[in-house]
């Protein structure tokens, strides 16, 4: 089965941001403490979820697509 999955990228500021990905269903690839950003995969029907119960945490900026990931890729 084919799952169809997306990755994003998250920028936050703090460490709150880090701790609620922790706790969702998306799998943590990076955490830049430096830069300040984190790159998550995640399905893309959860898309819309996850921008909503991050704008509730302290410290969350945006979440975006990865311009690296292409769905025509098939490893």
């Amino acid at each position: 089965m084919y799952a169809n999955r997306m990755a994003y990228i998250v920028f936050f500021q703090g460490k709150k941001v880090v701790e609620k990905l922790k706790t969702l269903p998306v799998d943590i690839a990076y955490v830049s403490e430096k830069s300040s950003y984190a790159i998550v995969y995640g399905d893309k029907d959860i898309e819309q979820n996850l921008k909503k119960q991050l704008k509730e945490v302290k410290g969350f900026k945006q979440i975006s697509q990865s311009n690296m990931y292409d769905e025509n890729l098939n490893f």
